[in-house]
């Protein structure tokens, strides 16, 4: 028998890994060599969005710009932060505000990356759309921190940012007409674009679905209770894993991420009891969890959240939370059972083992199955029970079984795993982010950002 020559077997070795590192980063790759191919443009459109309202936007825009033939780029505000705006004269920004003036997760490195460079702008100048709810105290603030440091590196405005108040129509139509005002836009391009924003502003629309069941799952746990709660689903109602069941009742609005899939008829939420100081239950979980009677109607609606949807190019995925943010994991970890990608790692944190165990039976199933590759929980305040079946339990917080688990989660983001993250966004969600950045580096963290590899529903 001929056997390879030393030589030979190195090269064959090499070439093997090189293949495998190359199918591993397929997609950035694929990403980046689009966007060279690209011709030079003029003008950019950049969005920071939070629930897909702005990269709608920006994207409709650009189908504007191409329709009478001048070419323009549409990037998110943190792939802009990487690209060279020496090359442009025109940026139009299209950008929402998160919570009390916070960044969207694909927008927040722009401002650190433009103040730590320091650029003169004085050749180009920018307009801005800042997407906003006036219910919150830091109305579209995002956006005018946008506006405020372009014009600190000397950019200059076409025009004041115009704010938009909950996607108000009046608002979106007077930026296309500052925009023709101006001749950036021409104005007989102007004409269809009532037929593109209705599904944008449309009333949401409710459905009355009935409780079938409820259900306390960490009786006894020194936390607030948390319950599984059931609901009747009808045909016409459709979502996907990530987005989020909005309760509208006494003309409010309360949020709870989805924990089911279509294919499972019922929509499932995981739902927290809420006390004000005076000890009176919280109108949404109250309501859910105590008041509404079983077999009784609820007005749901589903709101679209696509900066939380699968990733079905992920060859393994992590899932990391907390709490109820378990809901919207366990959403994703039963769309890829019905897909059957196995690769899966869940690191779930709580308080007690011996009491915070929702879901146990089924995470049990999945790590038996091996359709949890990898489970890992974290328990504040014990960690060591008989009914823990399978997975490795740690003491403290996720991000110290993270930490515990640093060599494995670098092994898996080499390989091209994604993350997801859902939970709470004070303690959690920052705890998560800052190990991450000490195990994996900044850069590598933001590039995973930036990827669309690192996404997160919290609250």
């Amino acid at each position: 028998m001929l056997l390879a020559s030393p030589a030979v077997q190195a090269s064959l070795i090499l070439a093997g890994y090189s293949a495998f590192t190359f199918w591993c980063y397929r997609k950035p790759l694929l990403t980046y060599w689009q966007k060279v191919k690209k011709p030079k443009a003029n003008t950019i459109i950049a969005y920071a969005s939070e629930s897909g309202s702005a990269a709608q936007l920006s994207y409709e825009l650009e189908a504007k710009f191409n329709a009478q033939s001048n070419h323009c780029i549409c990037l998110s505000l943190n792939e802009l932060a990487r690209y060279p705006l020496t090359n442009i004269d025109t940026l139009l920004l299209v950008v929402s505000t998160y919570g009390e003036g916070e960044a969207p997760d694909n927008g927040r490195y722009f401002i650190g990356h433009l103040t730590s460079q320091q650029p003169n702008l004085a050749h180009l100048k920018h307009a801005i759309l800042a997407l906003g709810d006036s219910d919150y105290k830091q109305f579209c603030q995002f956006g005018i921190d946008v506006n405020d440091a372009l014009s600190h590196a000397n950019s200059q405005k076409i025009f004041e940012p115009i704010l938009v108040d909950k996607l108000a129509p009046e608002a979106i139509s007077s930026w296309y007409e500052k925009l023709s005002d101006k001749d950036i836009l021409k104005r007989n391009k102007l004409e269809d674009r009532v037929r593109v924003q209705p599904d944008l502003h449309s009333k949401k629309h409710t459905h009355a679905l009935t409780l079938t069941s409820r259900q306390q799952v960490n009786v006894g746990s020194p936390g607030a209770p948390l319950f599984e709660i059931n609901l009747t689903v009808p045909s016409e109602l459709k979502w996907q894993a990530g987005d989020i069941a909005q309760l509208h009742i006494d003309n409010k609005v309360r949020e709870y991420s989805i924990a089911s899939v279509p294919e499972e008829n019922q929509l499932t939420l995981l739902v927290r009891e809420q006390k004000h100081p005076d000890g009176k239950l919280g109108l949404g979980s109250g309501h859910l969890c105590h008041h509404t009677a079983i077999n009784s109607a609820n007005n749901i609606s589903v709101r679209s959240n696509p900066k939380f949807h699968p990733i079905d190019d992920a060859n393994k995925l992590i899932l990391i939370g907390n709490g109820s943010g378990l809901a919207g994991l366990r959403a994703h970890l039963k769309h890829r059972e019905i897909k059957q990608q196995k690769q899966n790692w869940l690191i779930y944190g709580e308080r007690c083992a011996s009491n915070d165990l929702p879901w146990h039976k089924q995470l049990t199933a999945w790590s038996k199955t091996e359709h949890l590759a990898q489970l890992d929980f974290a328990f504040s305040r014990q960690t060591l029970d008989s009914r823990v079946e399978v997975g490795q339990s740690h003491t403290g917080y996720v991000q110290d079984a993270l930490l515990a688990q640093s060599e494995q989660l670098k092994t898996w983001i080499t390989e091209g795993a994604a993350i997801l993250i859902c939970g709470s966004l004070q303690g959690m969600a920052k705890g998560v982010e800052d190990t991450l950045i000490q195990i994996l580096g900044s850069s590598a963290f933001e590039q995973l950002s930036e990827e669309g590899r690192y996404r997160r529903d919290v609250y």
